[in-house]
């Protein structure tokens, strides 16, 4: 039973991404996001372990590494999230960097700075389309109808 698309982690069911929640994979090959490896890892002997939340097999990564260097990310994940969760990405991370600089200067960052709403051509707008009639299937087989099979001929 697949609880999510492989494009989410099935432990906080985001959406991968390529700066908040990578996805990375533990040593029994399952993926999840970062954020969440990073809650669930424990501190224990001088390692950090990171027990699987699907097949409960232990993840150990040696004193002294961080979980981002140890765990690889997930190259196929990786190369399917969609370009523009990229940009979406990059927009979002760009106003966050300007938000400072628009406060000094009395402007505030939304989505209408970065998205203009799209305009229609009035003509779009009272372009209508007619209805078509509907169709009729009619059984081509088990007819019993006299008339069915002289109009056949």
């Amino acid at each position: 039973m697949v609880l999510c698309e492989d494009l989410d982690c099935s432990v906080c069911f985001q959406r991968y991404s390529r700066s908040k929640h990578i996805p990375r994979v533990l040593y029994c090959n399952h993926t999840f996001c970062a954020p969440c490896l990073e809650k669930i890892a424990l501190q224990q002997n001088g390692m950090l372990t990171v027990r699987c939340p699907l097949c409960r097999q232990v993840s150990c990564v040696r004193r002294g590494v961080a979980l981002q260097e140890a765990l690889w990310i997930d190259s196929s994940v990786w190369g399917r999230i969609a370009e523009s969760q990229v940009t979406e990405e990059e927009s979002t991370a760009i106003l966050q960097a300007l938000a400072p600089a628009e406060e000094e200067c009395g402007l505030r960052a939304t989505s209408k700075h970065t998205r203009p709403k799209l305009q229609l051509p009035s003509f779009l707008k009272k372009l209508s389309f007619a209805r078509q009639p509907e169709e009729r299937i009619v059984p081509a087989g088990n007819v019993l109808d006299s008339d069915w099979l002289v109009w056949r001929h």
